[in-house]
């Protein structure tokens, strides 16, 4: 983005697939996380690796349907007191997507998607409007950061790709991640506000 040099990309992607492959091989819990991802049902079977909270993630937005069972009808547990069982483990936090397909449906996943994907593109405009080579790197980071928390949490909950415990950025519980998803916001707000105040000066 500051340069246009290509290779600083390419070698940046370089490190980052040796680091991943590293880790993968000296770390377990990075490769139960792919075992799980691969094979999500393998925990209901009895099988080895599997993942009961993927698996009831994919199973309750199949549930929902084209337009889902309605504000506050997910299944979320089973029983009372001592015999609750939890059907979808953190469905506060790590599964607030799931819960949104099964209560709104695919059509209303959807609009939620076309909401963050409308706050990405204002930010990536936001950096297009900035003068400064500093407001413009700022801008496209912050916007970058912000649509990663969108991937990695909603790829993780429909397997695309491993699940990992990140917040739904205004959505899911969690005071730090709310707090810090605002500072981010009113960044972005500083940028554009300073951009348009540039470009609105007189010659």
């Amino acid at each position: 983005m500051a340069t246009s040099r290509v290779s600083f990309v390419a070698v940046g992607l370089a490190l980052f697939a040796f680091g991943s492959w590293v880790l993968y091989n000296i770390r377990p819990t990075i490769t139960n996380r792919i075992d799980a991802w691969q094979h999500p049902f393998g925990a209901l079977y009895d099988k080895p690796g599997g993942s009961y909270q993927l698996a009831q993630s994919l199973f309750a937005q199949a549930d929902g349907g084209l337009f889902g069972s309605g504000f506050g009808q997910s299944l979320l547990t089973v029983g009372s007191g001592g015999d609750k069982v939890q059907l979808l483990p953190a469905a506060q936090t790590d599964l607030i997507y799931s819960v949104i397909t099964n209560e709104l449906g695919m059509l209303g996943a959807a609009a939620v998607l076309c909401t963050y994907l409308l706050a990405v593109e204002r930010g990536f405009k936001i950096a297009t409007l900035a003068r400064d080579g500093f407001s413009k790197l700022l801008a496209t980071g912050l916007t970058a950061v912000f649509a990663l928390q969108v991937f990695v949490i909603v790829g993780g909950v429909t397997q695309v790709i491993p699940l990992t415990g990140v917040t739904l950025p205004f959505i899911s519980y969690g005071g730090s991640s709310i707090l810090a998803n605002f500072v981010l916001l009113a960044l972005l707000l500083l940028v554009s506000e300073r951009a348009r105040a540039e470009a609105e000066m007189p010659a």
